[in-house]
């Protein structure tokens, strides 16, 4: 093994060998991942309680977190017992078109259209890595987190997708999550993508005084 010399006194060299040197690196990273995974957690935890009360509050329905984790991101209970998944996801724009929207732009940055496309995408992506994970949960709902586009402003375009698309994916659920109107009131706005009779938007924050 190829080993070099530290050297912490002129009377003590200590040996170290490359291999301890790269596993004492990799203690690191992985404590630094670990961090990283914490607040992400963290996090997720924060805009799930968030889902969670604009769901009780758009179905009448509320569900208890039951156990945290990766796909999915949490298992819940309903209020009869059944233990359902819940996966969250993010839609953010692209860092450059933001810049240009914030210093030039109005309205929304992509129309319903646009959005209902990346949530086709996601909600796929999202169904194979479900289907591959060994926490195995019968019932799974997917909530999109959308950061740019107010529902408000894109809600028409979003109202022209077509529910049955979404059948393939083995959601039992899927949720627009408005994450645009937290500053001002604290709460999102949802829209309810599948199935259709929970389709459509609910409007929680509108009529409502916002912060300030």
């Amino acid at each position: 093994m190829t080993r070099v010399c530290a050297a912490i006194s002129r009377d003590c060299p200590v040996w170290v060998s490359k291999l301890d040197r790269k596993a004492g690196l990799l203690d690191k990273t992985a404590e630094m991942r670990s961090d990283q995974y914490w607040w992400k957690k963290l996090g997720e935890r924060d805009d799930l309680d968030l889902f969670l009360s604009a769901y009780a509050e758009a179905t009448g329905e509320s569900l208890t977190v039951a156990e945290e984790g990766e796909t999915p991101d949490f298992v819940c209970e309903r209020e009869n017992g059944l233990r359902v998944g819940v996966e969250l996801t993010k839609i953010i724009a692209h860092p450059e078109t933001r810049r240009w929207h914030r210093l030039f732009g109005f309205g929304p940055l992509n129309c319903g259209w646009d959005v209902g496309s990346r949530i086709f995408e996601a909600s796929y992506d999202k169904a194979k890595k479900l289907h591959k994970s060994k926490r195995w949960v019968s019932e799974n709902i997917l909530v999109i987190q959308l950061f740019d586009n107010p529902l408000t402003e894109i809600r028409i375009g979003l109202e022209q997708i077509d529910n049955d698309e979404f059948i393939d994916t083995g959601f039992e659920e899927i949720w627009i999550s408005d994450h645009s109107t937290i500053d001002a009131f604290g709460d999102v706005d949802l829209f309810g993508i599948y199935p259709e009779h929970l389709a459509g938007y609910y409007g929680l924050t509108v009529g409502r005084k916002p912060y300030g």
